[in-house]
């Protein structure tokens, strides 16, 4: 095994009765960086992270860590992974502090160790002032900090996070990954899970995208983009917003394709320097005034579409 193979997954494939949700899934891990694995709702996520973490065995492969085989070392395993479900594992009766300390006793931390470790977790998730709040007081995005936290609070070499954002409004899950971030940029390693993948894409070092049951792309977010695409999307937005008068005559320039969504024309080309050069004096012949015009790359989401498709 390489140097970078810090966690392998080795042809896993999981049934529940009849239904196949992993196909004989293959994926390798790096050391470093937060790793994202995409999908939609029941593409097998969920079930690849259970067995990644010792909870479930898969029907056949094996997950190795280190070159440790983690469901022939599960003690161990439970010690370097900490996991924080989509459902949550916080115990609303309890304080904020008690939880963080009921769950460092489950991973066999001793009392001394918590005394130091709890109040460096509370600044980490901003929660010093809520240490006392029973859980059932706590706001959504105060009670999934919390989640996690009580996932990390043993010091996990590697930290698994399903779905963190889920069910959040957009304050509050750019919050969730501010905190993700930071806890990247301290040195542990994350697994994160999300359908949400512009979100993840801005945060994520590598991702790997699944489709029923299959891993069907893996790299950088740049590299999935060159995979997918070397054409540029040119984004247009005038005021009058009558783009049926523009289409003829943009479609005799060097564009691939061209459609008009969210009141916006988009075009994708090899040559966006030729586009840009042109759409001015197009646009001031149809006496019209341009609102938005700006060059980027095909997001994350668009190219899980077309893989997909």
């Amino acid at each position: 095994m390489g140097k970078e193979d810090f966690i392998t997954i080795d042809k896993i494939t999981k049934k529940f009765g009849k239904h196949k949700v992993l196909d004989s899934i293959s994926l390798k891990i790096p050391p470093k960086g937060i790793s994202a694995i995409l999908g939609l709702s029941g593409c097998g996520k969920t079930t690849l992270l259970n067995i990644l973490v010792g909870y479930w065995k898969a029907d056949e492969g094996s997950v190795l860590y280190n070159s440790i085989d983690i469901h022939k070392n599960t003690r161990i395993m439970h010690q370097l992974f900490g996991f924080a479900t989509q459902a949550g594992s916080v115990y609303d009766r309890l304080t904020v502090e008690e939880n963080l300390r009921y769950f460092g006793k489950l991973y066999n931390m001793s009392g001394r160790d918590l005394d130091k470790r709890i109040p460096e977790v509370l600044k980490l998730i901003e929660l010093e002032d809520a240490k006392n709040l029973p859980a059932s007081e706590l706001s959504t995005g105060m009670f999934r900090r919390l989640d996690i936290a009580c996932s990390m609070i043993h010091k996990p070499k590697v930290l698994i996070l399903d779905e963190p954002t889920s069910n959040m409004d957009p304050v509050l899950r750019k919050k969730i990954m501010a905190l993700i971030k930071k806890i990247d940029d301290e040195g542990t390693k994350i697994i994160i899970t999300s359908h949400l993948m512009d979100e993840v894409e801005k945060i994520s070092h590598d991702l790997s995208i699944i489709h029923h049951g299959k891993v069907i792309a893996t790299g950088s977010p740049d590299k999935l983009k060159d995979q997918y695409t070397k054409n540029r999307e040119v984004i247009l937005k005038t005021e009058k917003k009558k783009y049926k008068d523009y289409l003829t005559q943009l479609k005799t320039l060097s564009i691939k394709s061209i459609f008009i969504k969210n009141q916006s024309v988009y075009l994708y080309t090899k040559d966006p320097q030729k586009i840009l050069d042109k759409i001015p004096d197009l646009v001031k012949a149809h006496s019209d005034k341009i609102e938005t015009l700006q060059v980027k790359r095909p997001d994350i989401e668009e190219v899980f579409e077309a893989m997909t498709r």
